[in-house]
C-alpha cells in the first residue's frame, strides 16, 4: 500500500512541478482491466521529455531533464523501482511541450 501511495504521489507531484508556465495543468489518471492485467495511466499536459535523446535515461538514478527546476533526479527512478518491486512494468510516452503519459501494468 505504501508503495502505491508513493507512486501516485511522485507522478502527480511531477505533473505539477513540471507544468508549462501560463497553461492550466491537466492531470488524468485512469485505470482499466486489459486482458488479465490491471493498467493505470497518468497523463499530463506538462513540459514533457525529449525521448529521442533521453529514452534510455528517463528512469535512471540522478537523471534530470529540466535543470531550471529544483530536484535530485530520484523520483522516476524510485517510481520504476517500486512498480517493479510490486511485480509491475512502467512505460513512458512523452513529447516536449505536449505532456507525458506513464503506463503502469500489473498482472493479476
Amino acid at each position: 500500500r505504501s508503495y502505491m501511495q508513493s507512486i501516485f504521489y511522485k507522478l502527480i507531484s511531477n505533473s505539477i512541478k513540471y507544468n508549462q508556465p501560463g497553461i492550466a495543468t491537466i492531470i488524468e489518471i485512469k485505470s482499466q482491466r486489459r486482458d488479465k492485467n490491471f493498467v493505470i495511466t497518468f497523463c499530463d499536459n506538462g513540459r514533457g521529455i525529449d525521448l529521442v535523446k533521453n529514452k534510455d535515461l528517463v528512469f535512471g538514478l540522478y537523471k534530470r531533464f529540466h535543470t531550471d527546476i529544483e530536484g535530485k533526479g530520484m523520483g522516476l527512478f524510485m517510481v520504476k523501482t517500486q512498480v517493479e518491486t510490486l511485480g509491475g512494468k512502467i512505460a513512458i510516452n512523452s513529447e516536449v511541450n505536449k505532456g507525458t503519459m506513464f503506463t503502469i501494468e500489473f498482472e493479476t
